[in-house]
């Protein structure tokens, strides 16, 4: 029986090493390109209308506050919607629930450009974020099932230089749409790009064969969802990319208005500005692989974090130059861009037996984290509260950071 048993693990493990093999030389371009594009779904969302977000609060008659509202139910979604999701992906597979979740943004996308009042489209956002779940949550999943411990920090790493892209062709192209036309083209835009996204998964390989899905109830799995936090390794990452999560949203809807109305850009000069800091989210991920251990670059990355968002502080504190402002902008989104293809890949492969739920769960971790942090930033003037949010997150990332690494190398793994 024992005997028996060894020879069908053993079998097991070699047909998945082949079917690893068949995958990576049918990976070329597409596969990454698609993928990366879907990872970065969540940020390209939120990113594209940024440059209109001023003129959305006019045109509803509303307060700033409640315009960035829309960004906080678009996270909310986008968390709520990768712990439904992901444990579904893990019983019935990946590539359909991925099409359909894509399709579904489309259909919230027209929702929100049809909405007649603030209220309304903030809750559309809440469907967009859910729908867009999917593209997030599915994508990690896949590249868990395609790679393993270095090779998937790097491919994380590959994913992570994609995800520059969106972002920096994101605020631009939002930017140059608000000179000719309203925040309803803006998302009008968004939807033909959600649909293009649709098309593209479907062309997607289905990474997650019959014989390897869990096999368990959906009551079952959804019971089990939260048993990966059982694991430390994958908690200490899941809750240091929170912190994380915590200061880079913070930035993200605090940046609209300090850049716009205290420093007076006008949106196409913001999201220029916007575009250059997303591009160095891609440097510092294409950094990452560079050091010979994920640990140095997390540690490296966690340390520079911190010191970013103090020296940013002050200069927001103090009405420092532009210039001077935007370079530590920039230091700070290196230091993030460093540290998420090392928590992604570490959080991931610790669990990969259970891949949609732990990267369900580590997804909608730092979207939780987002939501928190863009009202808070809102209350009060909005470069000291959203200073103090960036330092408590920084700091509280370097926190768990440290002992993560020490975790890591105390168990001899350092991918």
């Amino acid at each position: 029986m024992h005997r028996i048993s060894g020879d069908n693990d053993i079998n097991q493990v070699l047909d998945f090493k082949i079917t690893n093999r068949k995958m990576k030389k049918k990976i070329g371009v597409f596969i990454p390109a698609t993928l990366g594009m879907l990872t970065a779904f969540g940020p390209f969302v939120t990113d594209f209308y940024l440059p209109v977000l001023p003129e959305m609060s006019e045109f509803f008659q509303t307060s700033p506050a409640l315009a960035s509202l829309s960004l906080t139910t678009g996270m909310i979604g986008l968390a709520i919607g990768q712990v439904f999701i992901g444990p579904l992906t893990d019983k019935f597979g990946r590539k359909k629930i991925l099409v359909g979740s894509m399709l579904m943004f489309a259909i919230a996308s027209v929702l929100c450009i049809l909405a007649p009042n603030i209220y309304i489209f903030n809750l559309m956002r809440l469907f967009q974020g859910l729908a867009g779940a999917g593209g997030i949550v599915i994508s990690k999943s896949m590249s868990t099932d395609m790679y393993s411990g270095k090779e998937l920090a790097n491919f994380m790493a590959i994913l992570g230089s994609i995800n520059g892209i969106a972002p920096v062709c994101a605020p631009v192209i939002g930017g140059l749409m608000a000179g000719v036309t309203n925040w309803q083209g803006v998302f009008g835009l968004l939807l033909g790009i959600g649909i293009i996204l649709m098309f593209c998964s479907a062309r997607l390989p289905e990474t997650l064969t019959p014989e390897k899905r869990i096999q368990k109830s959906i009551i079952q799995v959804y019971a089990n969802l939260f048993r990966v936090f059982r694991n430390r390794i994958f908690t200490l990452s899941t809750l240091a990319e929170m912190a994380c999560f915590f200061t880079f949203f913070a930035y993200i809807s605090s940046s609209p208005f300090i850049l716009q109305q205290i420093y007076g850009l006008s949106p196409f000069h913001f999201s220029l500005c916007f575009a250059l800091n997303a591009l160095t989210i891609g440097i510092g991920a294409a950094l990452a692989p560079q050091f010979k251990h994920t640990n140095t670059a997390l540690k490296c990355g966690a340390i520079d974090f911190m010191i970013a968002a103090v020296c940013l502080s002050f200069c927001l504190y103090v009405h420092a130059h532009l210039v001077v402002v935007m370079g530590f902008y920039i230091y700070l989104m290196i230091s993030f861009g460093l540290m998420q293809p090392g928590l992604t890949a570490t959080a991931l492969d610790a669990e990969r037996k259970n891949a949609g739920a732990a990267s369900a769960i580590f997804g909608a971790a730092g979207f939780l984290a987002g939501a928190i942090s863009s009202p808070i930033v809102a209350l009060g003037k909005i470069e000291v509260s959203s200073s103090i949010v960036m330092i408590v997150g920084a700091l509280l990332c370097l926190l768990l950071t440290l002992p993560l690494c020490k975790m890591l190398r105390g168990q001899g793994k350092k991918i």
